[in-house]
């Protein structure tokens, strides 16, 4: 453990469990420490949704006290001039029940040559102690690899040079609701996605792009029907549409 206060605790990843941990194309990335300074910037301008109703219920992820200390960790940081993977957990009380239940959030957070890669594990998940509990109680971590994940729903607020993460190389190109990259071009999407994908919610471009597949493929075999291209310019460019449906 880095550094700790009774509510939020930092720790020093080894290099050899985290590279198991992230995705291939994450943990292929150079770190630095060069940009965790924009740190916190980034951590208040994410959101989450509180319900699982219909009705729009958002408030922010890490609370607004604990962005002073994740600024002082990363200063400390930076005075130490070391590349590493970082461990970010805290803890929020029950208003009800403060001594036996908690909102526990951890994420890991990786600084790279160009940016910032912020990777939750857990995103206030509620947790029911026994008894009264201890900071050790609270603390415990159980690694496990990270997964694309769209429950909790995160909304980025602030829209520069940042978005949700997806995985270009896999064939199902993969979104991580879970995953946040800040600044690092090679693996920015683009558009940048801002929310988990919905109707509402997808970039214009990428909407207009999705509506007009069916048009095109319309189009297409008209052409092919009047005899405008070939069969096999038709069998070659409806693939291509279809790649992007």
């Amino acid at each position: 453990m880095i550094d700790s206060t009774a509510s939020i605790a930092f720790f020093e990843v080894e290099e050899e469990d985290w590279r198991q941990l992230f995705p291939t194309q994450l943990s292929q990335l150079k770190l630095s420490s060069a940009h965790l300074r924009d740190l916190p910037k980034i951590l208040s301008s994410i959101q989450y949704k509180r319900g699982v109703l219909a009705y729009e219920d958002w408030d922010h992820l890490v609370p607004e006290s604990y962005l002073s200390e994740i600024e002082r960790f990363v200063q400390k940081i930076n005075e130490q001039d070391q590349n590493k993977v970082y461990l970010c957990i805290f803890k929020i009380d029950d208003l009800l029940s403060p001594n036996v239940k908690i909102l526990k959030t951890s994420f890991y957070i990786m600084g790279t040559e160009n940016g910032i890669v912020i990777l939750l594990q857990e995103i206030n998940t509620n947790i029911t102690f026994p008894t009264q509990y201890a900071f050790e109680d609270w603390v415990i971590f159980q690694p496990r690899p990270i997964k694309p994940i769209y429950k909790p729903e995160l909304w980025l607020k602030n829209k520069e040079s940042v978005s949700l993460y997806r995985d270009q190389t896999q064939l199902k190109n993969q979104i991580y609701g879970n995953v946040i990259v800040y600044k690092n071009s090679e693996i920015m999407p683009n558009p940048p996605i801002y929310r988990y994908p919905k109707e509402d919610d997808v970039t214009p471009i990428l909407k207009e792009n999705w509506k007009s597949v069916p048009d095109k493929l319309k189009t297409l075999e008209e052409m092919r029907k009047n005899k405008l291209i070939t069969d096999e310019e038709y069998q070659k460019k409806k693939s291509e549409l279809l790649k992007e449906f």
